[in-house]
């Protein structure tokens, strides 16, 4: 009687969890013709990630800054005109000039027109140089700066700091791109492993759902005891559990990769399980150089973190240059010819002196005394460039300690996929020996549960081991500067 119970409330049992499996299977993604998600296709995408679109923002920010620094060598024209109606004296002018300010030692060249004419009484003695025939004069010269704003002046910094800055900001893109990339790798990657063991666990409920019916039949026979029913129910709810779990860690994980995979308008796109590829495929990872110096030297020249800083110091150079080179007296020589035409003057003789071609040469000096400002952004400039210097060593110092590391997570990869590999091998036989052993009547349900329990930990430790080595080939790649 009590057999007969037991087996009732076993078959009850199974029932039960047929049914809470059938609805568990119901709610899980159904196969879909999706195609699978590559790599390649997540790190396209992050092209429509908006801390690119940012980076790529700044970027264009800075070659605005850039064209500023160069619009101090845009043709300047200038003008301006003044008459006296009244007075003893009545006359009026009219000046126009275009300057042109160059980067060879700072010359500057001029050239310009201008006209003075006088009525009655005409110009006063003292202002007859303003006077010119009435087609006007032309002038045109050139001035040079002998010592200060010579070899540097303002102008020429300020576009090199300028495109020194453009260069940070370009390569802060690049960094941003490798740790963005990166990120995006480990996401995909853990996501694989994740859609994997979810597959691992379903197999493992689909396996002990299509027993029950056995298990029921041989109870029924007699052949084995009704508590067997009752343990494949039992095990029947603990791996649905466990594939619930793992389809919300897989689900999760293709939440976690939708802020790097994006759709065509830029926006996440969720991947679903069955669009995991069934394999890891390291062909878009980069090899891995197990010479630590010679890919520690390649990360030196590869790695924007240092190619930023570059720039960095070449902007301090400028800025201490600079301060130097204001330290000198300024002297200015300036060059000039002028020429009038047209006819007007009172006298013959008159007329022939505004007409002959006149050429000056004046030397301006200016000898700066305190000098405070200039040696204080030369001390700034000074301290500004051995920070830098000192980063950059450190930022050499960093990314030598990260290719060692990843060569160190590369190596143990390898060994933990090695064991993993061969657990799984042995774990399989252990399995399937006992399977056999329950099939003759040797072994209990119990026991299969647990060989199989254990296969399929060993099955989901080397999809782990395998995730760790994709993604110790992902660490190398960006640790060395060549991960796209």
């Amino acid at each position: 009687m009590r057999r007969i119970e037991a087996t009732c409330l076993a078959a009850f049992l199974s029932l039960a969890v047929l049914t809470a499996t059938t609805a568990t299977h119901a709610q899980s993604p159904s196969p879909s013709s999706t195609t699978t998600i590559a790599l390649n296709e997540v790190l396209a995408s992050l092209e429509r990630h908006p801390q690119l679109i940012a980076a790529a923002v700044r970027v264009d920010g800075a070659e605005g800054a850039v064209l500023t620094a160069q619009g101090a060598f845009d043709l300047s024209l200038n003008a301006s005109a003044s008459t006296v109606p009244g007075g003893y004296y009545n006359y009026g002018q009219a000046d126009t000039s275009l300057t042109q300010a160059t980067p060879w030692w700072g010359t500057s060249f001029f050239a310009g027109w201008r006209i003075g004419r006088g009525w009655d009484n005409g110009f006063p003695d003292y202002y007859g140089q303003r006077e010119t025939l009435n087609a006007g004069e032309l002038r045109a010269g050139a001035s040079l700066p002998l010592w200060q704003n010579g070899a540097i002046d303002g102008r020429r910094a300020g576009v090199r700091r300028a495109e020194a800055g453009r260069e940070v900001t370009q390569h802060d893109a690049r960094a941003r791109r490798l740790r963005l990339s990166l990120a995006a790798t480990e996401a995909y990657v853990r996501w694989i492993a994740a859609a994997k063991k979810f597959a691992i666990a379903n197999e493992l409920l689909r396996i002990a759902v299509e027993r029950d019916t056995q298990i029921q039949q041989r109870v029924a026979a007699g052949a084995i005891a009704a508590i067997e029913s009752l343990e494949n129910a039992r095990v029947i709810l603990e791996r649905r559990s466990t594939t619930v779990s793992a389809q919300r860690q897989a689900e999760r994980s293709a939440i976690a990769l939708s802020l790097f995979l994006r759709d065509g308008t830029g926006r996440p796109k969720v991947a679903s399980i069955e669009q995991a590829p069934a394999d890891f495929d390291f062909s878009p990872w980069p090899e891995v150089d197990t010479d630590a110096v010679a890919a520690t030297e390649r990360a030196w020249t590869q790695r924007p973190e240092i190619q930023r800083l570059s720039p960095l110091a070449e902007a301090a150079r400028v800025a201490r240059d600079l301060a130097d080179n204001q330290v000198s007296p300024r002297v200015d020589l300036t060059l000039q010819g002028s020429l009038d035409l047209g006819a007007g003057a009172p006298d013959a003789a008159y007329q022939d002196r505004l007409a002959r071609p006149v050429f000056e040469t004046s030397l301006q000096v200016a000898i700066p005394l305190q000098l405070r400002e200039a040696r204080g952004r030369r001390q700034t400039a000074s301290a500004e460039l051995r920070h830098v210097e000192t980063e950059i060593d450190f930022a050499r110092n960093t990314i030598e300690a990260e290719v060692r590391d990843a060569l160190s997570a590369y190596r143990n990869a390898l060994a933990a996929v090695e064991l993993a590999d061969n657990s799984l091998a042995v774990a399989g036989q252990v399995r399937d020996a006992e399977r056999s052993r329950f099939d003759n009547g040797l072994s209990t349900l119990l026991m299969v549960n647990l060989r199989e329990a254990s296969a399929a930990q060993a099955q989901a430790v080397l999809v782990d081991a395998h995730a760790d080595l994709a993604l110790s080939h992902a660490q190398f790649g960006a640790a060395v500067g060549t991960l796209q």
